[in-house]
């Protein structure tokens, strides 16, 4: 017979673990408390390794083939703004959470570069939403300034398709301080009223992310400031695909080739300790599913999960809800 070998190493490293998890969620407690009005669903769930994993249909428009970012509608309830990678026109796509194509929008009068990721969140209009697509990759680092577009984000019927465009764009260019990178995490910050772009590096580890006001007038060219620095794993896996902040923007979520971070933010910590997810931050892994090329992921509506899509034809909607 074989019985339980007393003092086992494997057990006891296995109690560890659970202790480590234990203190996490304890210390994620100790934030949320400290945080009026946010409990970091998605973040709490993380750290407990809660969060329920489901996934939409295959995404059957033949239109969208390269989905490289995705964000939460504010005017539109249960719908998400996606868009393709490079190589398409300038457009985005409005779809459902099962993945059908609710609508497809024209971005009147904007050429598109190198579309990689989308945001909704605050602007120059206070009590106003806005749909923000970043024109921002640069793969060669040999752009002189980036894009990012900005429009009152449009309403859609959440049955039904339309077709249509959308007018009175807004483009902000953008420079980097110290020279061009390569970008494809864009984010809209409303506590500090920040438009974030996050940088890729193909070697991981430290990328910085820079800040331009969400104020910034229209046609206007802002030399951005660094906002801090988000450090992932070294090597391929590490490098940074797409982010995303809840509407709060007290949760931040990294997507990277090799996974999901989440990282819960005390109100009053400054913006570069938040994205290192340092002292006064709580930051773990996600669940990330298996997808071709991942590069992009976007918050609830209401906080509570994230969705994850991957580039590639018949892509599938990886939701992940707080219970």
């Amino acid at each position: 017979m074989i019985g339980t070998i007393v003092g086992d190493p494997s057990r006891r490293r296995g109690r560890h673990r659970r202790a480590r998890l234990a203190l996490t969620v304890a210390a994620l407690g100790l934030v949320v408390a400290g945080v009026p009005g946010c409990s970091a669903p998605t973040v709490r769930a993380a750290c407990a390794r809660s969060l329920v994993a489901t996934s939409s249909p295959p995404i059957a428009d033949p239109a969208l083939v390269e989905i490289s970012g995705i964000a939460a509608s504010r005017t539109s309830a249960g719908l998400w703004w996606v868009h393709n990678d490079s190589g398409d026109t300038a457009r985005v796509f409005a779809i459902d959470d099962a993945g059908a194509v609710r609508a497809t929008l024209t971005l009147a009068g904007v050429t598109a570069n190198d579309f990689e990721d989308i945001a909704v969140g605050d602007g120059p209009v206070a009590g106003t939403k806005y749909l923000y697509v970043g024109d921002i990759g640069d793969n060669a680092a040999a752009r002189p300034e980036i894009v990012v577009h900005r429009m009152v984000e449009p309403t859609v019927a959440a049955t039904g398709s339309t077709t249509g465009t959308i007018t009175g764009i807004e483009t902000l260019r953008l420079r980097y301080p110290d020279g061009a990178r390569d970008a494809e995490g864009l984010a809209i910050d409303p506590v500090s009223q920040s438009i974030l772009v996050v940088t890729k590096s193909l070697a991981g580890g430290a990328q910085p992310v820079y800040r331009a006001s969400t104020s910034a007038v229209a046609g206007s060219t802002t030399t951005m400031t660094v906002a801090g620095t988000v450090t992932t794993t070294a090597g391929l896996a590490g490098a940074i695909t797409g982010a995303d902040l809840s509407r709060d923007g007290l949760q931040l979520a990294i997507r990277t080739y090799g996974g999901v971070r989440v990282i819960a933010r005390n109100v009053d910590l400054p913006l570069d300790r938040f994205l290192a997810g340092g002292t006064g931050s709580v930051s773990c892994p996600g669940p990330s599913p298996a997808e071709i090329q991942g590069e992009a992921i976007g918050f609830r509506a209401d906080g509570r999960g994230y969705v994850t899509v991957s580039e590639g034809v018949g892509a599938v909607l990886h939701r992940y809800t707080a219970p």
